[in-house]
């Protein structure tokens, strides 16, 4: 009767402990599926963040080598940038793998994208230093002779008094020959004449108002910039740097961010008639999309000259901008 009695205890407790092993493991089989779930989605959102990432870092390089329009690879870097850490984010405590070495790399390569074109405006925001105002001629300068010239011979002024010469201790005595009567005019080496008591004028070694200094063609691409007096064309260059083209806007501005003054023309200018417009009207750029081919403009240099612009004709979209110009240099009245 014992014996029973303990079998049967026995077999309650070994029920018991299988009921309670099963209903163990029926609570835990859910909560491993979701836990399976919310990380084959994370997984998924990490490799979608990733894709995206990879199109913008290759659209940013694309638009470098090609059109080089830093508004496009600066918002792609920066999209490269956030999906990149979107995707560390997706992927935060789990073992680091493929995926998230991709992540780094997309960080990596979008923020120096960004940063370099950072760097551009921060160069181009930086101040312009005012054109070197023109030295003046001296009003009497002096003319030294050629030194295998015969020595010029000037006339004494009557009211000097006669030179007086001393002999050499080697040489017979000389006479003193009394000097000529006064000229109107003195001979100079050069075969300049000059009158008597009057500066004798130099050759000019600058150029005059109005004077063309260059005429030349140009062809412009987004972002470049144009010193029209030497025809380089390039970055930046504060102390020359004189046209600036913005090929997404079609708009032709001057240096500086428009630091100089630039406005349109109605028919073939001459240096007059564009120091006349410019007074008239001051723009920082021009429309270059709403002229018509053959149109004209005219505007400052950094120098502080003339320049009058062509449009043979109006590109589309970001397609080189072709322009012939004239400068002239500007007048001393300017």
């Amino acid at each position: 009767m014992e014996t029973t009695d303990a079998g049967q205890s026995g077999g309650r407790v070994a029920s018991a402990a299988d009921t309670e092993q099963s209903g163990g493991s029926g609570a835990s089989a859910p909560d491993a599926e979701q836990d399976g779930g919310s990380g084959r989605g994370a997984v998924r959102r990490a490799t979608a963040l990733a894709g995206l990432g990879s199109v913008a870092d290759v659209a940013a390089l694309a638009q470098l080598l090609t059109t080089e329009s830093r508004h496009g690879v600066l918002v792609a870097g920066l999209l490269s940038v956030l999906a990149g850490t979107l995707g560390l984010v997706q992927l935060y405590g789990r073992p680091v793998r493929l995926r998230a070495g991709v992540m780094v790399a997309l960080i990596a390569v979008g923020s120096g994208l960004t940063g370099a074109m950072i760097e551009h405006y921060r160069a181009e925001a930086a101040p312009v230093p005012p054109p070197a105002a023109a030295t003046p001629l001296p009003s009497s300068p002096s003319v030294t002779p050629s030194p295998l010239s015969p020595s010029p011979s000037v006339t004494p002024s009557p009211l000097s008094p006669s030179p007086s010469v001393t002999p050499s201790p080697l040489s017979p005595s000389p006479s003193v020959t009394p000097p000529p009567a006064p000229s109107s005019t003195a001979t100079v080496s050069r075969g300049a004449t000059a009158s008597r008591g009057a500066a004798v004028p130099t050759a000019r070694t600058s150029p005059s108002g109005g004077e063309v200094l260059r005429e030349a063609e140009a062809a412009l691409r987004d972002q470049d910039y144009l010193d029209v007096e030497s025809g380089a064309i390039g970055t930046i260059d504060p102390a020359a740097s004189d046209l600036w083209y913005v090929s997404p806007y079609r708009a032709l501005w001057t240096a500086g961010g428009g630091r100089y003054p630039i406005t349109p023309v109605d028919a073939h200018p001459g240096p007059a008639a564009c120091a006349r417009a410019l007074k008239a009207r001051r723009y920082d750029q021009v429309a270059v999309g709403e002229r018509a081919p053959g149109d004209w403009a005219c505007a400052r240099t950094a120098e502080g000259n003339l320049v009058a612009i062509r449009f043979p004709a109006i590109p589309a979209a970001d397609a080189p901008l072709k322009i012939s110009y004239i400068v002239w240099h500007r007048s001393p009245e300017e």
